[in-house]
């Protein structure tokens, strides 16, 4: 396999995290919108669907997780990309990395309050105790916001720079989408809230930065940040 090819299959993951995470709601039409109810009518609600889960309760859950292995994935790639544009010297491909895999950790940990309370829907928990550690999963949520905003921040300045490996008009997209991760988190985790817009823009930046890495794959980062300096001639 050809080393470009190889590079086109790293960066096309993040594409495939993309459709993966969205790919329940594009088939069931949508999230459904449940009602406020209180938090023993949640825990009931929990136990119903755990004593009598069916194919489709499992989507959500199983294609997340599959989601963020390919998210893996494409921030190696993004990595490697950032990398060789800045140099060996560089740390700010490093820190890239940092922030979106310490945003991975803090994740798929906060995954087991969620795991909890849904095994012990049906066990006679304090409903109380059990929105508590919904609480807590839905805070992590937020609170991964803030070692995730270092991925496009540091891709930003590394784009800007060189104009590789992302184009720069995508470098200022990702200094926009740090400053709302950071903006979103800190008030996600001070404050209970269900809706994350920075994710969503988060999400855009991945399915950008992807196609842009897919289309680079190959080239020379300085050849193209030479072409980026370089004003087209004009003929006499």
């Amino acid at each position: 396999m050809s080393n470009i090819l190889w590079q086109r299959l790293g960066a096309a993951s993040g594409i495939v995290f993309i459709l993966v995470l969205l790919a329940p709601d594009l088939i069931q039409g949508g999230p459904s919108e449940e009602p406020t109810m209180t938090a023993a009518e949640a825990m009931a609600q929990s136990c119903a669907i755990t004593t009598a889960a069916q194919l489709t309760d499992a989507i959500y859950p199983i294609t997340h997780i599959l989601g963020y292995l390919f998210f893996l994935f494409f921030l190696g790639s993004l990595w490697s990309a950032l990398r060789r544009a800045e140099g060996a010297d560089g740390w700010l491909s490093a820190a890239a990395f940092g922030g979106g895999l310490a945003s991975f950790a803090i994740k798929f940990a906060s995954g087991a309050f969620g795991v909890a309370a849904s095994r012990n829907a049906c066990a006679g928990i304090d409903p109380q105790l059990w929105q508590v550690l919904q609480d807590m999963n839905n805070a992590s949520f937020f609170l991964s916001f803030l070692p995730l905003a270092v991925l496009p921040a540091a891709s930003a300045v590394v784009a800007i720079r060189f104009g590789a490996p992302l184009p720069r008009w995508l470098g200022w997209m990702s200094a926009v989408v740090a400053v709302a991760l950071l903006v979103d988190g800190m008030a996600g985790t001070l404050y209970a809230r269900d809706f994350a817009p920075s994710f969503l823009l988060f999400m855009l930046w991945i399915l950008a930065a992807s196609i842009a890495l897919v289309r680079r794959a190959g080239v020379s980062h300085s050849a193209v940040s030479n072409a980026a300096a370089t004003p087209p001639s004009v003929a006499p």
